[in-house]
């Protein structure tokens, strides 16, 4: 899976995640991940802290993410 479906997935529940944590929790350094963290940022699907030190999915993403997580949910039930 990408580095940003990683990212995006992690923070799938919507809470907040210091970079530190997503990037232990991904594998990957701290600059990509400010890199990828950047990125998703500029294009609306997270929200930086004020600080830049944490992370978490917009509103819209964490909705989309949910509902492929039931549309595969209900194709693995009536495939």
């Amino acid at each position: 899976m990408p580095v940003t479906d990683d990212i995006l997935w992690l923070l799938k529940d919507g809470k907040w995640y210091p970079l530190e944590d997503i990037a232990e929790k991904v594998g990957i350094s701290r600059i990509k991940t400010e890199t990828v963290i950047k990125f998703l940022s500029e294009y609306n699907f997270i929200q930086l802290s004020k600080n830049n030190e944490k992370a978490k999915l917009q509103t819209p993403t964490q909705l989309f993410i949910k509902k492929i997580i039931q549309l595969e949910q209900e194709t693995m039930l009536n495939p």
